[in-house]
């Protein structure tokens, strides 16, 4: 399965060109107004350089930023009907887990009085994630763990006490290829629900 990947739940977003399980290619994206003007023309490039023709489409649905949601989703969306191929959405927060073993919780600051947790485990490269959840910066639960990752790790911890080792992430192409290869095989089509930290 050829997959084309979009991330852009942040400024820190990409596009993985990926087959199965494995990236073949890999964009940075920057965010803010110009991800709009330029994300298809990016989309279109790194197409035409690796000569790929996507059989499946995969988006971010979030929690991130309202536009670059909105910018991703929309595309992915047009992909998928101009190309007569199925389309699934991933929580974004899966691609910033951290590079070390054992159990963690990816954060991202809710803007609104909470935090949206992705608890995980890694175990010698295999990945599992409960649902990700929207908690208050004071639950017992984020008091389990010891490892943490963020896009933005300095606006969550100015939320609470979280001691343990802390990752600035940004998202891994490797784990967004395998991460979405295995939800479409164990999962189909589901319906995009986006989330994001704030309103329009």
């Amino acid at each position: 399965m050829k997959t084309l990947i979009l991330e852009t739940s942040s400024e820190k977003g990409c596009l993985v060109l990926a087959e199965k399980s494995r990236p073949i290619a890999v964009q940075p994206l920057s965010g803010g107004p110009e991800l709009s003007k330029r994300l298809a023309w990016e989309i279109d490039a790194l197409l035409k350089r690796h000569a790929f023709k996507p059989e499946l489409v995969a988006v971010g649905t979030g929690p991130g930023s309202y536009t670059g949601i909105r910018v991703g989703t929309a595309i992915a969306k047009a992909l998928s009907y101009g190309w007569q191929i199925p389309l699934i959405g991933f929580c974004s927060l899966k691609a910033f887990s951290p590079p070390t073993d054992g159990p963690f919780a990816v954060l991202s600051d809710a803007k609104m009085g909470g935090l949206y947790v992705l608890f995980g485990e890694r175990k010698k490269g295999e990945f599992s994630f409960e649902e990700p959840r929207l908690l208050a910066p004071s639950d017992p639960l984020l008091q389990r763990f010891s490892c943490f990752a963020s896009p933005h790790p300095d606006a969550v911890r100015k939320r609470g006490s979280y001691p343990g080792n802390w990752f600035e992430t940004a998202p891994d192409p490797a784990l967004l290829a395998l991460s979405v290869d295995c939800q479409f095989r164990t999962q189909g089509f589901i319906p995009l629900e986006l989330t994001y930290l704030s309103s329009p």
